[in-house]
């Protein structure tokens, strides 16, 4: 399995100008290179990123001395991106509009968040210092956690600090979950996780925390924009300032939200052989005005993407029930199910056997049994699975004792 350790770099203020010097690299060769597609396109011929890559490699070396002072691996893997690009462009248009992911790749921008990439064989690691090329030894706040072959790295400048993300082929045999272990986990807004065992995680909510900084930075920051442009002027470095405090806010809500994510994800798949979740409408929540900013707060699809691949490891199984099934109106006891259930009803009756529930554990219970039912017909598979209409069907005939 390959994974990626993401590290904070140290740098001094020289090798600080270096690697701004290489991320400038890496974009001035990406946009003379969709600019020579571009071209290429228009007279006719046709574009790879082989013939790019050799018409910028003559190109520089006439014209452009001043990129043979950094890597070359920042060129050279930003053509390659662009291929790539290209490609997943191309194999897009084939899928029809609705289900199409990739735009015509455009020119980028200097901007805050930026990054230069590394080949596996023109950097060394040390315990705690990675040597760049035509750069030397930088010192790195940790050493390296992922044993196995090491394929790349990229370098990148974000939230005010520099970090190494460091792909590594590692060992994906971890420490099973114990056997024949089960739990449903209804996710929500108020409670992040709310698990069939009784246990509710609630999660921090970083976003609505830090939401009155962050919108006064950006009216600030906004403002001074239409200033500059009504008076002819380009940005002020007052503005860039606030641009780096508003990205480093940014990058807070970020960490904390992936700190939980982290933490919540790999507390299950430990302890859990089977996890069952709701495949959740996210998009379709977020067009909710009044729902959109605690939807996106919690990061339901982070948390699944997470569950799959650490379960993975493990040797577990992921279980989704389908979009429409009715985890919260139906009762946990009896079965039976309730016409509506509004979002502000947190707590309910059954008309059937009068059993009281708490909306999220009955969910959760009613997605582990489900879970079961799912592992009476599919015993034995591993990785993620869609429940289907039938094995709904099953689960719903015994009830939980």
């Amino acid at each position: 399995m390959i994974l990626g350790h993401t590290i904070a770099l140290d740098p001094t203020l020289e090798q600080e100008a270096y690697l701004r010097r290489a991320c400038g690299t890496a974009r001035f060769a990406y946009n003379w290179a969709l600019a020579e597609w571009n071209r290429m396109r228009a007279a006719g011929e046709k574009p790879s990123t082989a013939v790019i890559k050799a018409r910028w490699n003559a190109y520089r070396g006439a014209e452009l001395p001043w990129t043979y002072e950094g890597t070359k691996c920042a060129s050279g893997q930003a053509i390659l991106e662009l291929g790539t690009a290209f490609a997943n462009f191309f194999r897009d248009c084939k899928k029809p509009k609705k289900h199409r992911r990739f735009l015509y790749p455009q020119f980028k921008k200097k901007q805050l968040n930026e990054g230069f990439a590394l080949w596996n064989d023109q950097f060394d690691l040390d315990w705690d210092r990675i040597r760049i090329p035509k750069l030397g030894w930088v010192r790195i706040c940790e050493h390296l956690r992922l044993c196995g072959v090491i394929l790349g790295a990229t370098v990148s400048f974000s939230g005010g600090r520099w970090f190494v993300s460091i792909q590594v082929d590692a060992d994906s045999n971890k420490e099973a979950a114990p056997p024949d272990s089960i739990v449903g986990v209804d996710l929500g807004v108020e409670t992040l996780a709310t698990l069939s065992t009784g246990d509710k995680i609630q999660g921090p909510k970083p976003r609505k925390r830090l939401l009155g900084r962050i919108k006064r930075l950006q009216r600030r920051i906004s403002l001074q924009k239409h200033r500059a442009k009504k008076a002819g002027k380009k940005a002020s470095r007052r503005q860039f300032i606030r641009q780096l405090r508003l990205s480093k806010l940014q990058a807070r809500v970020a960490n904390i939200r992936k700190d939980a994510t982290h933490k919540l994800t790999t507390d299950l798949t430990r302890r859990f052989e089977t996890i069952v979740i709701e495949d959740l409408n996210v998009s379709g929540m977020s067009k909710n005005h009044a729902l959109a900013g605690a939807v996106l707060d919690r990061g339901f699809h982070e948390i699944r993407r997470q569950l799959q691949y650490k379960a993975a490891m493990r040797g577990g199984n992921i279980v989704v029930a389908e979009r429409f099934f009715p985890s919260s109106k139906t009762c946990s006891v009896c079965g039976c199910i309730k016409d509506s259930m509004p979002l502000s009803i947190r707590t309910w009756i059954c008309d059937d056997c009068g059993a009281e529930h708490d909306r999220d554990i009955n969910a959760a219970i009613n997605l582990e049994r489900l879970g079961l039912a799912e592992a009476e017909v599919t015993r034995g598979d591993m990785g993620p699975l869609l429940v289907h209409a039938s094995v709904l069907a099953s689960a719903m005939v015994e009830p939980r004792t």
